[in-house]
């Protein structure tokens, strides 16, 4: 028996394969699951490398290997057919779980918010009853819309306490510990990171024994942290910290005022809930945040966006070559003015839960919110009891794992 789970992007791939795979494994040892990452240009280009190291995973098909076996049928490394087996879509354009399930010639089930492609989908599987009655809405019937949950809440595991995570890495439980979280991609890490520190600078200025680390996702190599040109990043902000990167046994950013900041690939979750607060960007570390009940502060820097990853055309419009873009710049700031939230819980909620700062946007300004959050303990506290309950409770991967053997079988 066989699953194959299609997403891309790392969001998708540590949010919700994880919590998948390792349900499913549990549930049935003998199931085969290989993870099909198609093309996007939202990845930073280790996906392949970091989903090659889940326990839980027997093969991975890279951008290059899915596309040789949808024109050409040459099967990755470690692929065999036996016939048998089921392709669950997560993410990413569902053109690709289509192609797949026809190749393959298996049922495709879909963990999806919209409905799009309704009749090559044997079950689409929701985060709730709202978004169930849209898809019946949508002419999708009833039999074929599975409520399960948000997968996120599964991939949320502590394996540490507080005291252990502070031990670790020599953090003082007594004083505040911000966590700093830049994204995963290469853009958002070379920009975010030096405007991030000095945001931090400058929130230690009010609160002098306040600690940081920052959380670098496993998508992103340590050296993203300095690679950007010389020159390049105060052309987008200003007053940025000069820093240096050193490499020991644990790796540490110390800038020209010496705030040592460490470095953490591992034990995420665990400094995340170990944290007063975030600092970081939207997307899946917000949702994490919120199961956690962490506050944190959403920033959204239109400094320089072209730099903004897009969907569609807008996405590939901005790789031409001189006005390419300057036209996304337009799109992106076009689009902002629509969107209301962009943070996951306040999305979810439909009003602002943790404050988003978006625009042209100073390290003063998310600095300002950061020390106010700091300062007013029944805030963070009133902040923390909406966003557990705003998000919900674990279960979706064993909601989806029972719908997969049940295909299975």
């Amino acid at each position: 028996m066989q699953v194959f789970l299609v997403a891309n992007s790392p969001g998708e791939l540590s949010g919700w394969v994880k919590p998948i795979t390792r349900t499913l494994k549990q549930k049935e040892k003998a199931i085969k699951i290989s993870v099909i990452i198609p093309p996007c240009q939202y990845a930073s280009g280790m996906e392949k490398e970091v989903v090659s190291g889940f326990p839980n995973v027997d093969g991975v098909a890279g951008p290059t290997d899915y596309l040789k076996y949808i024109f050409l049928g040459i099967k990755w490394s470690g692929f065999r057919e036996d016939g048998k087996g089921v392709l669950i879509f997560l993410g990413g354009d569902p053109i690709h779980a289509v192609l797949l399930s026809r190749r393959l010639r298996i049922p495709a089930l879909a963990y999806i918010q919209k409905p799009r492609w309704k009749r090559f989908f044997k079950k689409f599987m929701v985060i709730d009853e709202k978004t169930k009655g849209e898809f019946m809405a949508g002419g999708v019937t009833a039999g074929k819309v599975i409520v399960v949950g948000d997968l996120m809440a599964d991939a949320v595991e502590l394996r540490m306490s507080k005291e252990e995570v502070c031990n670790y890495w020599k953090l003082d439980p007594e004083y505040s510990i911000i966590s700093i979280m830049p994204g995963s991609r290469p853009e958002e890490v070379r920009y975010l990171t030096p405007f991030f520190l000095k945001v931090a600078e400058l929130v230690r200025e009010e609160f002098p024994k306040a600690q940081f680390i920052l959380v670098l996702s496993p998508f992103t190599s340590e050296e993203e942290l300095t690679s950007l040109p010389s020159g390049e990043l105060e052309k987008v902000f200003q007053e940025i910290p000069k820093f240096k990167l050193v490499k020991k046994k644990r790796w540490k950013l110390i800038t020209n005022l010496n705030l040592q900041v460490p470095v953490a690939k591992e034990n995420q979750y665990e400094i995340m809930n170990a944290s007063d607060l975030a600092i970081t960007i939207p997307g899946t570390k917000t949702a994490e945040m919120a199961f956690l009940g962490r506050p944190m502060v959403v920033t959204v820097p239109l400094n320089k966006p072209e730099a903004i990853p897009l969907d569609g055309l807008p996405g590939l419009i901005g790789r031409v070559p001189w006005f390419g873009p300057m036209i996304k710049s337009r799109i992106v700031r076009r689009y902002s003015r629509k969107v209301k939230f962009t943070a996951l819980p306040n999305l979810r909620a439909g009003k602002e839960i943790v404050p988003e700062l978006r625009g042209i946007i100073k390290a003063q300004d998310v600095s300002r919110k950061v020390i106010e959050l700091l300062q007013d303990p029944v805030l963070r506290n009133n902040m923390a009891g909406e966003l557990k309950f705003i998000m919900g409770a674990k279960g979706a991967a064993d909601r989806i794992a029972e719908a997969v053997l049940g295909e299975l079988k």
